[in-house]
Order: structure tokens, then sequence, then C-alpha cells
């Protein structure tokens, strides 16, 4: 998987040291994730609750930075936040400011990436433009959020009009007009892109993806003993 990240990489005259691999163990077993572990990751995802849970428990001796990716409903937030530094789906206004408020509550320091839906799927969570912009202001002002940038997905029914290299071009063009606007409102002073996945991260490596969300692909070269 690194050397396909790093052909992408190559093609799309990026550098592939800017581009992170996050593998996402949401249906592989403790061993296997424990494996991924020995293989060098440091940083793994989860998408509900409960997996994170009982994974990162199962697997406490390991020094792993866990991210979220699914949808968080707001009244398992605190759950999730005590486990993950890392939160990819802050898709509404609503949750950012309830990560806001348990993040000061509990004294957390937790990053986030802004999700939107450039599809128009009824299917996919995540903000429109204008919410958005009011959910960055708002997790700016706080002490306890960090964002990272923008988290995006491609259509689930591709058309000529919005497929991947459409939704992810767009995401690449809003989050330089976000970082042309206030740069500072980013934690790195750029604005990150989390998008792609096994299917499609040659698209989202050409139109500048940070985050590349890795599953199912990865398991296979895992089990080879590589990545």
């Amino acid at each position: 998987m690194h050397r396909r990240i790093e052909r992408a990489a190559k093609a799309a005259h990026r550098d592939p040291a800017d581009i992170q691999l996050l593998p996402v163990t949401k249906a592989v077993d403790h061993a296997t994730t424990r494996a991924l572990y020995e293989l060098g990751e440091r940083e793994l995802a989860e998408n509900r609750a409960q997996a994170l849970e009982d994974k990162a428990a199962a697997l406490n001796d390991m020094d792993v930075r866990w991210h979220f990716i699914g949808h968080l409903q707001r009244n398992k937030a605190r759950r999730v936040l005590k486990r993950a530094e890392v939160m990819h789906s802050v898709d509404s206004m609503a949750l950012t400011s309830a990560l806001a408020r348990i993040c000061a509550e509990e004294n957390w320091q937790r990053q986030i990436y802004l999700q939107l839906n450039l599809t128009g799927e009824d299917a996919k969570h995540g903000m429109q433009v204008a919410e958005c912009e009011e959910a960055l202001a708002l997790a700016g002002e706080s002490d306890h959020l960090q964002v990272l940038g923008l988290m995006g997905m491609a259509p689930l029914t591709p058309t000529d009009q919005c497929n991947a290299d459409s939704v992810f071009k767009s995401m690449g063009h809003l989050a330089r007009q976000f970082e042309s606007e206030n740069a500072s409102q980013f934690a790195a002073g750029h604005c990150g892109l989390s998008m792609g996945m096994s299917s499609d991260l040659e698209s989202a490596v050409s139109a500048g993806s940070t985050c590349l969300r890795i599953g199912s692909d990865l398991y296979v070269e895992s089990e080879e003993g590589q990545l």
C-alpha cells in the first residue's frame, strides 16, 4: 500500500511524506490490529464507538493514537473522545459545539476534521459549505479543539457529473479557499484533507489528500507481512 501511495504521489508531483496512510481496523479482529502495530503503524481508525472502546481496551499496551471516522451521535461523543484523539466526522454545527463543550469539561485536547457532503446524497452525513464555515469559526473559539482540515467521501453512485474526481477536486478547491482566507484557523497553518479510500486513493492524492483512510486492500498486504 505504501508503494501504491508513492506511485500516486509521483504521478501527482507530490511528496509521499505529505500523505498519511491511516489504517482502518473496523473489519478486523484484535490480532490483526496488533499485527498492524507490529508492522509499524501507530495511528489507527475505528468507525463505531463500541468497537473503538473494545479495541482500545484490549490493546491498551500499545502506544496507538486512535482516530474516529464514523458518524458520531452526540450522546456517544464523550465515550469516543475519551479514546480517540482525532475526529474525522464532525458533520454539523451541533456536534462541533458538543465536542468543544465536552473537551472543555474534561480538559481534553482533540483534533478534528470538518465533514462536508458535496455529493448531495441523503445517505451521507456532512455539512454544506456555509455551515462548515460557521463550524470552523466555532472550533476556532475553543481552547480544546484544533482543526486539521476537511473530510469528505466520493459518491456511493457515481455519475458523469458527480464522481470521485469531481468531488475530491471540489474539496481541494475549498481547502485552498479556506486556507487563503485564514490559515491560522488550522492546526498546522494549512487545511488538510481527509479523503480517499482503497478504491479511489489515486483520485484523492491527485486532488491534494493528506490523509487516506484505508481498510480492505490493506489486509491482503498485511497478511503477507508488508504494507
